[in-house]
């Protein structure tokens, strides 16, 4: 799914930074993120004394050092970028029926790609949401397959 290349040069590269790693693409632009499924009870693992939270990113670095498997996860990547919002003056009628006709069948064409690879990447569910920063709209797919963890085997996927 990560830009697949040859299975020792893949096309994308991934960077592991706090429990979530950054998908970059071939450029080196970031393109997006891997949230995995750590799926962790904290209970088997704590006492009184210590911080949940603590012990729960514990427990992930630990997991990601590992390379151990995660039942999936979630990848968000970009699906549009909007462009018509925050624009302090008017935008040509034109122009925005454009760019709105492009949004349109740019979202299409990531429904086809669900539909023609849920299958194959084990896609559970999409859901779309907006970027803070960038006016753009996002897509999460939840995967339900067994997704080895590390830089290296996530880019393989």
């Amino acid at each position: 799914m990560f830009g697949r290349g040859n299975r020792d040069n893949p096309l994308w590269k991934l960077e592991y930074i706090d429990t979530v790693y950054k998908i970059y693409d071939w450029d080196k632009n970031l393109t997006g993120y891997f949230f995995p499924n750590y799926d962790i009870n904290i209970d088997n693992y704590k006492d009184e004394s210590q911080d949940a939270h603590e012990v729960e990113d514990n427990i992930i670095e630990q997991m990601n050092k590992e390379k151990q498997s995660v039942k999936g996860g979630n990848v968000m990547l970009p699906m549009v970028k909007l462009q018509l919002l925050d624009n302090e003056e008017g935008i040509d009628l034109d122009y925005v029926i454009n760019s709105l006709d492009q949004n349109a069948q740019r979202t299409r064409k990531w429904k086809q790609w669900i539909h023609d690879n849920h299958l194959e990447f084990k896609i559970f569910g999409s859901s779309i949401y907006t970027a803070r920063e960038d006016r753009m709209l996002s897509i999460v797919l939840g995967l339900g397959y067994n997704i080895i963890l590390g830089k290296k085997k996530l880019a393989l996927v």
